[in-house]
């Protein structure tokens, strides 16, 4: 099979539209009614990784009040499975991270003081290990930051609306 499945129907492309007010338990069983092409090898770290992001991103419309849905869209491509989660609660500061989104997520070691202090400086609410996850499942992981247009802009530019986090994999696990 190399489409995705969900329920009946079966589709190249499936955008799961989130609500910042859904039950976590509600988008467990959508990731799980969702089956991946059989090319997938990893299915439940694919799904796993997206949950991570997922919940980062409901994390933040809940605490500043973002009513916009969450997009999670799969879309299956002749042996290759992309995947872009989309949010719109202002973006967050990469610097702040316990890692360098740019380091070879290899050599991240998540037990450094780094993540420790990070985790402590969060109330523990905030564990640095969602965008890891995403790096070290995918081999092709981006991050864009968007304006009130939908434009790509730079963090650093203060007009920052949202992340779209776009990440793909090959036939079983391959690269780009």
């Amino acid at each position: 099979m190399d489409n995705l499945v969900y329920g009946q129907k079966k589709s190249r492309k499936i955008n799961l539209k989130i609500s910042p007010q859904a039950d976590f338990r509600e988008i467990l069983q959508a990731l799980e009614a969702l089956a991946l092409p059989d090319f997938v090898s990893n299915e439940q770290n694919i799904k796993y990784a997206v949950l991570e992001l997922v919940n980062n991103s409901l994390r933040v419309h809940r605490e500043k009040k973002v009513e916009r849905e969450i997009v999670a869209t799969f879309t299956v491509e002749p042996d290759r499975l992309k995947i872009s989660v989309k949010d719109f609660g202002g973006g967050f500061n990469p610097n702040s991270l316990p890692y360098k989104l740019n380091e070879d997520h290899s050599r991240i070691d998540p037990r450094n003081s780094q993540f420790l202090a990070y985790q402590q400086k969060n109330n523990y609410l905030r564990f640095g290990m969602g965008l890891l996850l995403a790096k070290k499942t995918f081999p092709h992981f981006e991050l864009v930051f968007f304006d009130a247009q939908g434009k790509p802009v730079p963090w650093e530019s203060g007009r920052v609306s949202g992340t779209l986090i776009n990440l793909s994999i090959g036939a079983y696990g391959h690269g780009q």
